[in-house]
């Protein structure tokens, strides 16, 4: 087994960060998982259209993202090494649902403010990978 040190007084903060976005993402998920009503009220009838028309596994790869990334914050905070697997599981899922949204067309039917929180959710998860990567060579995690 591999000893940890000690880490530094920033990794908690950007660890906690890190982890309380990923629950934001968490709970948008399962809002649209429960309650799609919330999140389509507003949307016009092209947006509701692309959101009805969405492939099948465009929901599991949500999944997959929100909480692997959650996982992979909690893992971070214990620190575990698997923390990096998940923050890549995740990344990797965000990339898939980038390209999709990308590709269909999807951004172009939103708001700038929705723009910014998409382009938001793949630096966040790039930091993640980055910041898992880093503790881990740092052997803060083992």
């Amino acid at each position: 087994m591999k000893f940890k040190k000690k880490p530094a007084v920033w990794f908690w903060i950007v660890a906690v960060l890190l982890l309380l976005w990923n629950i934001m993402g968490l709970l948008a998920f399962l809002t649209e998982a429960v309650a799609p009503q919330l999140m389509t009220e507003t949307f016009n009838q092209e947006q509701l259209d692309m959101y009805n028309n969405r492939p099948s596994w465009y929901m599991y790869n949500f999944a997959i993202a929100v909480f692997a990334g959650t996982f992979s914050c909690i893992m971070l905070l214990a620190r575990k090494k698997f923390a990096v697997t998940l923050a890549i599981f995740s990344f990797l899922a965000v990339l898939i649902s980038t390209g999709y949204t990308v590709y269909s067309g999807a951004l172009d039917l939103v708001g700038m403010s929705d723009k910014v929180l998409f382009y938001l959710v793949l630096v966040f998860d790039l930091i993640l990978v980055l910041f898992a990567m880093f503790a881990a060579r740092k052997r803060w995690i083992a």
